[in-house]
């Protein structure tokens, strides 16, 4: 089968801290969601019509939001919809900076565990996505993916990859206009063709650590600032961001620096999990009915998912079901569910070893997770005057 074979890094030594990825400060519940506060986002929903410019909207208010959990920090974010598996059973820790600066989004963020992501970053802005730091394998749309490396989403585009190890990352979202806007003054970045396609991007060197500085600077002036961070402070983020992300894209000249399509292997798992989803949560689906589906031998299914995954399909199902009874759990305080209900409705019938298996992978009981969600919506409810 023809496939780039995915391969784990050396190590490197971190410098950005899970500190640099929080402020002091009361946390939002499950990360909080910034198209809550009002017109702060209104940017986002901007025309993705070629050459359209960014509506005029108020710079004076900056939203910084923390949380933990891989789920939470992938998941629950205005404007996506992300679908996180967790392959490995241990809790994965994690933290997010979010910032509103505009109709800007900045995320900064790390985690570390072994997840497969999938789903829509957002379906009206465009989403630049910039490694930190990686220790492990990183692939998107079954390309490796190596530290410094740029991930460019358009609206409605997809990330697809799976984040092994400790990840360090930063995610710029503005909208089209604006972006072509910045992109004016670097040649042919300023080429509306070049951002219709989601594509992995590979800086030289002294670029990537260029864009590193730049994100890391922000990332702290805003821990520093706060939310009381001047109007002047926005618009120099702004401007900071976009165009040293902008910077480093324009200096990918060399063949093979831009990585688009999926290689064979993330095909095959995109369209099992496409399968796997047109009949819910079916533990019952058989391997057999996946390759006719996909026209394709057991042999070649297999050996997509453990060239991809490290797993095989069947089990890969389980750990699907899985992440989407945690999902469905977290959201709880937004819509109320008991933990029976997850479990059946995830093809678990079995309460006692669902039970046993999830706590296993995430290091809670099913109804501890529950309660904790209740809990956190019920105090943000409290808080309101």
């Amino acid at each position: 089968m023809d496939n780039e074979s995915v391969r784990g890094t050396q190590a490197h030594p971190r410098s950005w801290s899970a500190a640099d990825c929080q402020r002091p400060g009361t946390a939002r519940p499950n990360g909080g969601d910034l198209a809550d506060d009002g017109p702060i986002l209104g940017g986002l929903d901007e025309q993705r019509s070629f050459g359209a410019r960014a509506t005029p909207i108020s710079l004076g208010r900056v939203v910084l939001s923390q949380t933990e959990g891989p789920h939470e920090v992938w998941a629950h974010t205005a404007g996506r919809d992300l679908a996180i598996t967790q392959l490995t059973p241990e809790p994965c820790r994690g933290h997010l900076l979010r910032a509103g600066l505009g109709d800007m989004g900045f995320d900064a963020g790390a985690f570390d565990g072994d997840l497969r992501v999938r789903g829509i970053m957002s379906r009206k802005a465009f989403s630049l996505v910039s490694v930190m730091e990686q220790e492990g394998v990183l692939n998107q749309w079954g390309h490796r993916i190596e530290e410094g490396d740029l991930i460019a989403i358009p609206p409605g585009g997809e990330l697809d990859g799976r984040f092994q190890g400790h990840v360090a990352y930063a995610v710029v979202t503005a909208p089209w206009g604006l972006v072509m806007q910045r992109a004016e003054a670097f040649e042919w970045l300023a080429d509306p063709c070049f951002w219709t396609e989601p594509a992995v991007y590979s800086p030289p060197p002294e670029a990537r650590a260029a864009c590193k500085r730049v994100l890391q600077g922000c990332a702290s002036l805003l821990r520093a600032m706060g939310a009381g961070i001047p109007s002047s402070a926005v618009a120099f983020l702004r401007n900071e961001l976009l165009d040293g992300l902008l910077t480093a894209l324009a200096e990918v000249k060399v063949e093979g620096a831009r990585r688009q399509g999926a290689l064979n292997a993330a095909r095959i798992v995109r369209g099992a999990e496409d399968f796997l989803e047109s009949g819910g949560a079916r533990q019952a689906v058989q391997i057999e009915d996946i390759c006719e589906a996909l026209n394709i031998s057991r042999r070649t299914l297999y050996r997509a998912f453990h060239d991809l995954l490290d797993v095989s399909p069947k089990a890969y199902l389980r750990l699907k079901n899985m992440s989407a009874a945690r999902a469905r759990l977290l959201d709880a305080g937004n819509r109320p569910t008991t933990v029976t209900q997850v479990a059946l409705d995830q093809g678990f019938w079995e309460l006692g070893r669902f039970s046993g298996a999830y706590r296993a992978m995430f290091g809670e009981s099913p109804s501890e997770t529950l309660r904790r969600a209740q809990g956190a919506v019920q105090g943000g409810a409290r808080r309101q005057p």
